[in-house]
C-alpha cells in the first residue's frame, strides 16, 4: 500500500514489525524481502514519486578539501532514490576487498566475500541482470574482469506496483525522519514529518536507516546530538572513513583488438599484496580510426621497428588505438568524513552535512604501480604499448579531474568489531543499539573498484534475512 503524509491524519501512527528509512536499493530491496519473510513494514521516503525542488534542496550541504561535486546535485531525494540516475554497471567485490590488512587492520570486513555470495543470483534478479561473471584466468599476473550491465533497474518505476500491491508492506511518501523515541538505546518510535507540517509516529520492532552514503551519517550524527548516549556512544566514528571512486584517464594505449574487446583488468591479489596497495580496475576505450593512425605515427617516431608491426595490426583491424582510463578505491581515513553544519539547517531544522574529502598519497601510488604493471604485461604478452601521461609515474599529485568522483558515496558508518574504528557489526546493527540498523554504501569498510549498486543489494537482502531471523 502507498500513502502519501502530505494527505494524512495529522497525529497518525503506525506500527509494524521493522520501520525503514529511505526507499532506494536499499530501502526498497529490504522491504520486499521482509515481506517476504512475513513480516509488516512501514517504508518512509522523504520525496514523492518525482523530483521536487523542495525535497531536493534538503540534500544540501558544504564540501571542504578537494574538489568535489555540490552535494544536492551528487544523489537523488524520491522514490527510487540514486537509482533514479546511475548508469547500471554491475559487479560484486572481490575478496580480496575485505581484507587489506596487508595494508592496516583498519581495512578488514568482519566478513567475507563468501557472507555474500549466497544473496548474489538473488541480487543480480532485482537489478536484472545475469548472475554469471564471465572473468577470464590469470596471465602473469593480470585477468580481464566482466561488468554487468543493468537496464538500468530504476527501482521506484519497477517496484511501485509491487508496493501499491502489497498488503505488508506500507510505503509512506514525503515522510522526513525528524525525531526517534529513545530508551536505554532502544527506538521505539520514530517522527516523520510531511512538507506541509503532518506528523507521523511509526512504532516498530526494530528501525532500518538507509538513506544514502551521506545522509546515513547526517542523520545518525544528529539523532546523537538531540539525543545524546541514550542512543549510542558518541565515541563512535560516525561520518568518518569517507570513500570515493576515484577515475581518471592516464593516457593512451595502442594495443591488440582483443585488449579493447575485454576493455576491463585488474592486478592480481598478490601483486597488491607485494606492493600494498588498494584496488583498481584498468580499462581500455577503443578511439576513433584518425586517432590511432596518430598513435602509429606518434610510435614509429620513437619506436619504428614496433611502430611498424603495429601498423601492420592495424590496417588489419588486429589492432587499434584506446584511452587508457583508472577506477581505483580509496584508502578509508578518519580524516574523510561527514559532519554537522554550526550555522545551516534544512527546512526541518537538522543541520546540513559538510563533507571534508581529500585524496592520498597511497591512491596515486596504487595508480602509478597498476599502470607500470599493465604496462609491463603488454609489453611482456606482445600485446601492445601504452603511452602515460607524465604525472602518472612522478611525483606530481593528481591533476584537477574532469570527472570529480563517481557519485559512489561510501563508508561513514562503517562496517567492523572495533568500536574505535566502526559504526556498526557484522550484521549492520549500530554497536550498542538494540534495534537500529544501518544499509547501504555507508556500511562498506573498504571501496573496491566495483560499482556499489549490487554489492548493496546483496547486503540489503543478508540484513533482511537476519532481521527476520532476530
Amino acid at each position: 500500500m502507498i500513502s502519501d503524509l502530505e494527505g494524512a491524519d495529522e497525529g497518525s501512527v503506525i506500527e509494524s514489525d521493522v520501520c525503514i528509512v529511505g526507499a532506494g536499493a536499499a530501502g526498497i530491496s529490504i522491504a520486499l524481502k521482509l515481506a517476504a519473510l512475513g513480516k509488516t513494514v512501514t517504508l518512509c521516503e522523504a520525496g514523492g514519486f518525482e523530483y521536487s525542488e523542495i525535497s531536493q534542496e534538503v540534500y544540501q550541504g558544504e564540501v571542504r578539501g578537494d574538489p568535489y561535486f555540490d552535494l544536492e546535485i551528487a544523489r537523488l531525494r524520491y522514490l527510487g532514490g540514486t537509482t533514479n540516475h546511475w548508469a547500471g554497471d554491475c559487479r560484486t567485490f572481490d575478496s580480496i576487498d575485505f581484507d587489506r590488512s596487508f595494508i592496516s587492520e583498519e581495512l578488514k570486513w568482519p566478513i567475507s566475500k563468501t557472507d555474500l555470495d549466497p544473496f548474489l543470483d538473488e541480487a543480480c534478479g532485482i537489478l536484472d541482470i545475469d548472475p554469471v561473471f564471465y572473468d577470464s584466468d590469470y596471465v602473469a599476473g593480470i585477468k580481464s574482469v566482466n561488468y554487468k550491465v543493468s537496464p538500468p533497474t530504476r527501482f521506484g518505476e519497477k517496484y511501485r506496483a509491487a508496493l501499491q500491491a502489497s498488503d505488508t508492506i506500507g510505503l509512506m511518501l514525503n515522510a522526513n525522519i525528524v525525531d526517534v523515541v529513545v530508551n536505554d538505546r532502544n527506538i521505539s518510535a520514530a517522527i516523520f514529518k510531511s512538507y506541509n507540517g503532518k506528523e507521523l509516529t511509526v512504532r516498530a520492532d526494530k528501525f532500518v536507516l538507509a538513506t544514502g552514503g551521506i545522509e546515513n551519517s547526517r542523520i545518525l550524527l544528529w539523532l546523537h546530538q538531540n539525543q545524546g548516549d541514550a542512543l549510542y556512544d558518541g565515541a563512535l566514528p560516525v561520518g568518518n572513513y569517507w570513500m570515493e571512486h576515484l577515475e581518471y584517464i592516464l593516457g593512451e594505449a595502442l594495443v591488440d583488438s582483443d585488449i579493447v574487446e575485454r576493455n576491463a583488468f585488474v592486478l592480481a591479489d598478490e601483486t597488491q599484496r607485494e606492493e600494498k596497495i588498494l584496488n583498481c580496475v584498468l580499462r581500455t576505450i577503443g578511439v576513433p580510426k584518425s586517432t590511432t593512425k596518430q598513435l602509429v605515427t606518434d610510435l614509429l617516431c620513437v619506436a619504428p621497428s614496433i611502430g611498424e608491426k603495429m601498423a601492420g595490426l592495424v590496417g588489419k583491424n588486429l589492432a587499434c588505438g584506446a584511452i587508457f582510463e583508472v577506477s581505483c578505491e580509496q584508502l578509508p581515513v578518519r580524516s574523510n568524513r561527514i559532519t554537522l553544519s554550526r550555522t545551516e539547517k534544512d527546512k526541518f531544522g537538522k543541520p546540513r552535512p559538510v563533507l571534508y574529502w581529500k585524496k592520498s598519497p597511497l591512491e596515486k601510488r596504487t595508480v602509478a604501480a597498476a599502470a607500470r604493471a599493465f604496462n609491463k604485461w603488454l609489453i611482456d604478452q606482445d600485446h601492445g604499448r601504452l603511452r602515460l601521461d607524465g604525472w602518472v609515474l612522478d611525483d606530481r599529485p593528481f591533476p584537477e579531474p574532469e570527472d570529480l568522483g563517481e557519485y559512489h558515496h561510501m563508508g561513514g558508518t562503517r562496517m567492523g568489531e572495533s568500536t574505535e574504528t566502526s559504526v556498526v557489526d557484522l550484521n549492520c546493527r549500530v554497536h550498542d543499539t538494540d534495534n537500529l540498523y544501518i544499509a547501504g554504501s555507508s556500511v562498506f569498510a573498504t571501496g573496491g573498484y566495483s560499482n556499489p549498486t549490487l554489492p548493496i543489494v546483496q547486503l540489503s537482502l543478508r540484513l533482511a534475512n537476519h532481521i527476520a531471523q532476530s
